[in-house]
């Protein structure tokens, strides 16, 4: 197999403009070769590499909202950081095929982006986020970014109420990527494919995605004030739901080495995803994989300090593949590597 490949956002573009400047007949491998095409508000662009494909097109379908969709097809393991600077804007994910992990710098959150849900969240300042994926996976994302200008103007309401419930959830004076996980209705995934296969061309394909784009908030928006009641009216789980939490809880527990999707998780502990994650987020403060991050970060510890077992063994144990990257958690977490803990 291929090895992993990692790169930056710059780096992307970087390739792109340097497969431009090659000509047609050096090319010696379709597989090294990219396309950019800009025309009135929308600007696509296509590149083919060893690791795959990536493919972005970028539409201002108005002032303050944009869509993109993005596709990989990849043939190695993927690693993409993102370092921006930002100016206040929020942002709704939708992965429509395939699945990857999102991490959030400077802290342990992390969540795993896959066509059960999507993303609403809020950009502000210094925003760096990681993206892996596996190689195989092929993923399509739809993602739009929204002016808090826009959404104030929309919603018609003034500046210390707009927004509701986004101004309850998000912080305007936090920097960095704060986000929440939505389920994906029958609808949203309607007005996903629809976007996804726009049969027009020019004016009306830009008022097309517009009206397509703003139905997606609107159903994000209503889904969050269904939530926010739901959530003021019953502030408790029920006792049943509590306990497949602590058991969806101790089947991680019990595989570390080995851990179910969510999904398989769900159905084992005998709930729904969706009330997986909310229950975890209540009860634990964390997502599902953020509170699987910690515990194995936790057991690795105690078996480190045990000192029967050397460094590849305990990764392997709480469930890393390489060693290296396990390494590198470990540090991020305690500050010290595994193998100076070992040592003492």
């Amino acid at each position: 197999m291929a090895n992993d490949i990692s790169l930056n956002y710059s780096d992307l573009l970087e390739m792109l403009a340097e497969s431009q400047e090659v000509p047609k007949q050096q090319e010696t491998s379709p597989k090294m070769r990219s396309s950019y095409r800009a025309e009135g508000h929308e600007v696509s662009w296509e590149l083919y590499n060893p690791f795959g494909r990536w493919s972005s097109r970028a539409i201002d379908v108005r002032e303050g909202l944009n869509l993109s969709v993005v596709e990989w097809d990849l043939q190695q393991d993927f690693s993409l950081t993102i370092d921006e600077q930002m100016q206040p804007m929020f942002g709704f994910s939708f992965c429509v095929g395939g699945d990857f992990l999102t991490k959030i710098a400077g802290s342990d959150a992390e969540f795993n982006a896959d066509p059960s849900e999507g993303h609403v969240g809020f950009f502000q300042g210094d925003v760096k986020t990681t993206n892996q994926a596996a190689a195989g996976e092929q993923v399509t994302l739809v993602q739009l970014g929204v002016d808090p200008c826009l959404l104030e103007a929309l919603t018609d309401t003034p500046p210390d109420h707009a927004l509701h419930p986004l101004n309850g959830i998000f912080s305007s004076t936090q920097e960095g990527f704060q986000w929440r996980a939505q389920k994906v209705t029958p609808a949203m995934a309607i007005a996903l494919h629809q976007i996804l296969q726009c049969p027009y061309q020019g004016l009306t394909r830009r008022v097309y995605l517009e009206s397509k784009t703003l139905e997606l908030i609107a159903l994000q928006l209503n889904q969050l004030n269904e939530d926010q009641s739901s959530l003021q009216s019953s502030p408790t789980l029920k006792p049943e739901d509590m306990a497949r939490i602590y058991l969806a809880r101790d089947i991680l527990i019990e595989n570390l080495g080995d851990p179910p999707s969510l999904l398989a998780l769900a159905k084992q502990a005998g709930i729904n995803s969706f009330k997986l994650k909310q229950g975890f987020r209540q009860v634990f403060k964390t997502t599902v994989f953020g509170y699987l991050h910690a515990h194995r970060m936790e057991e690795a510890r105690r078996l480190l300090e045990l000192g029967q077992f050397n460094v590849t063994q305990i990764s392997q144990a709480v469930g890393y593949a390489h060693s290296g990257k396990f390494a590198a958690a470990f540090k991020k977490k305690f500050g010290i590597t595994p193998k100076t803990l070992r040592s003492r």
